[in-house]
């Protein structure tokens, strides 16, 4: 991928769904070091959230939380209704909520079901919708949605998961081919694999492999919100 200038994304503005997430923190730094400003979504403000809000202050650029609760149309409203009091713009949209039950199908609840569903798809779905319209007024207007890459056993058997990845997923398709061709929608699914080290290797010489960092994610993701990616659209490319 191209190297960005630190000016490529001056003054445009980003909204993070999830600034709680690893990747969702690490975009919204590295956007905000190349001079955008990042409106970050909360669930509730904890130390970690209120640490990662003050990051992106400390790097100057003028950063602001929002806490809604995204998996209700009225806390997907919420949030974009203040990047519209804050900048009345958005230019790059990031939906990275998630949620990931540890339920088997078997004994999976309709309230497991509505939560990882709610978080998953509906929470992308609502603020993608709100944002629209401030996004229709924008030049090039970017949207990356942030899926797993259903890549290990524990996600695939985990099936109420793996359809609410698959399903975002196809949204991104479909509002690739359905918005107008300015717009450019891509996601990434991120792989779940975890460390491994390679069999017959000495365990003091050599390092096991560890999985994609969130700072890697994120660079990925950047690319795709980047002047650099303009003819990338509707796809989902994984990254391990």
């Amino acid at each position: 991928m191209p190297a960005q200038s630190i000016h490529a994304f001056a003054e445009k503005v980003a909204l993070i769904t999830d600034g709680a997430n690893p990747i969702g923190r690490a975009v919204a730094l590295q956007l905000a070091l190349q001079g955008c400003y990042v409106i970050v979504g909360f669930s509730g403000v904890s130390g970690t959230d209120s640490d990662a809000l003050g990051e992106l202050r400390n790097l100057g650029t003028l950063a602001a939380a929002v806490e809604a609760d995204l998996t209700t149309t009225e806390g997907a409203a919420k949030l974009v209704g203040e990047v519209e009091k804050m900048f009345g713009r958005l230019d790059l949209l990031v939906n990275c909520l998630k949620y990931e039950n540890d339920s088997s199908f078997i004994v999976t609840t309709e309230d497991i079901y509505e939560r990882t569903f709610g978080a998953n798809l509906k929470a992308a779905f609502f603020v993608t919708q709100n944002a629209i319209r401030l996004m229709n007024a924008r030049p090039k207007p970017k949207i990356v949605n942030v899926a797993s890459a259903l890549d290990t056993p524990e996600s695939q058997n985990n099936i109420v998961y793996a359809a609410s990845q698959s399903a975002l997923v196809g949204l991104t398709e479909s509002l690739a081919a359905s918005l107008p061709e300015k717009f450019r929608v891509n996601g990434v699914a991120v792989s779940e694999k975890k460390a491994t080290r390679e069999s017959g290797l000495d365990a003091e010489l050599f390092r096991p492999k560890i999985g994609i960092s969130e700072d890697d994610a994120a660079r990925t993701i950047v690319y795709l919100l980047s002047s650099e990616a303009i003819s990338i659209n509707g796809q989902t490319l994984k990254i391990e």
